[in-house]
């Protein structure tokens, strides 16, 4: 979906709130496809600022770099929040709760070791062999962009959850 169709998305269900509220019968689902919209575009802009920082001159590049990692910061914690509610999900799965039972205590110490390659081989084992998707949530966990503490963070966020 691009930028355009995000922008028209989010207007399309912000409108639709103002609907509800103005009826006086605010639904949850609406806005919680508004908040999916404004989570798409905040994580674009975290992408675009990651590259005007890197392309800035001297005299701009602190001011990008500061307007990215306190973005960075306030994603990372709705991450993390996603990632724990995700992992409660997916341990109601029965294959995939037995796998990462069976398999938590390996990956927890490839997480506290900072083995990101090994962890993110790991869980996508367990996902394959159960048939299921990677989520996308998880994926973005892995992105080089995120220190290590947040890494583990994430991780230990979603595997509490699973």
């Amino acid at each position: 979906m691009s930028v355009a169709d995000t922008l028209k998305e989010l207007e399309k269900q912000l409108k639709e709130i103002e609907e509800q509220l103005g009826k006086g019968e605010p639904r949850y689902e609406t806005f919680r496809k508004a908040y999916e919209e404004i989570w798409k575009l905040s994580r674009f802009f975290e992408k675009l600022l990651e590259l005007a920082k890197r392309q800035s001159q001297e005299e701009e590049e602190e001011k990008f770099r500061m307007l990215h990692s306190e973005l960075v910061g306030q994603n990372a914690s709705v991450l993390a929040k996603r990632l724990n509610k995700k992992g409660f999900i997916l341990g109601e799965d029965e294959i995939l709760g037995d796998a990462f039972s069976n398999q938590v205590y390996r990956i927890l110490e490839l997480v506290r070791a900072g083995k990101r390659g090994e962890v993110y081989y790991s869980i996508l084992r367990i996902f394959i062999s159960a048939g299921r998707p990677f989520p996308a949530d998880l994926a973005e966990a892995f992105r080089p962009a995120y220190s290590n503490e947040l890494f583990k963070i994430f991780l230990f966020s979603f595997l509490s959850g699973v």
